[in-house]
């Protein structure tokens, strides 16, 4: 067995012992490209302006992982989803930001997590998982839009070195790539289960 699909089968193994996985698949190179092209479809139909930076992050890596998750997954680490402006400078000090292969966004909006609690500002609720930040806007002439960051995965970041990869990100895919992912993979179609793309480098010479 080559040393980079012993460093992959090891990967997969952590993450099917995951506790609210029901499988985890290698994603070909192809495949990831797939759902970028998807997920770019997907922004340019959307009625409101919307970014998915994390999947251009996973097609840089050198591995895809999709994995299959039910209800019993835990919550992601971070929000999946912000309204930001991007930053020019001024402000940016002030307020939390989110940053994305160097570029620095404002958040003035964030899905909030079942494990957050109450704000110490002034919030408005866009449906019931998901706030605005009023005061956080520099300017109504400064575009805002919603962004799809790439999230962090501690389980496999715990391990980076012992397996020898590093640039861990994960994703959530949008319901249109879910689909796609779930064909590719032979994943079952079940509504109540859900898919994520976790990605990561190669690191050969760390764990060699």
């Amino acid at each position: 067995m080559s040393e980079p699909q012993r460093i992959i089968d090891q990967a997969l193994q952590i993450l099917e012992n995951l506790p609210g996985i029901v499988a985890a698949r290698r994603v070909e190179e192809g495949t990831v490209q797939q759902v970028a092209e998807i997920e770019r479809s997907y922004e340019q139909g959307a009625l409101v302006p919307l970014k998915n930076l994390g999947v251009q992050v996973v097609l840089k890596r050198d591995v895809a992982l999709a994995v299959l998750k039910d209800g019993h997954f835990r919550e992601p680490p971070e929000p999946t989803v912000y309204l930001v402006e991007e930053d020019t400078g001024g402000r940016a000090s002030e307020q939390p930001c989110v940053t994305v292969e160097g570029e620095r966004y404002r958040i003035v909006g964030e899905e909030v997590l079942a494990s957050h609690g109450s704000y110490g500002e002034r919030t408005l609720a866009l449906g019931d998982s998901f706030v605005i930040f009023p005061d956080r806007r520099s300017s109504n002439s400064i575009p805002s839009y919603f962004l799809v960051p790439p999230l962090s995965f501690f389980e496999l970041e715990e391990a980076q070195d012992r397996l020898g990869i590093g640039g861990v990100v994960s994703i959530s895919p949008s319901a249109q790539a879910d689909l796609f992912l779930r064909s590719r993979c032979g994943f079952t179609a079940d509504p109540a289960l859900a898919t994520l793309l976790v990605a990561f480098d190669l690191n050969l010479t760390a764990s060699g």
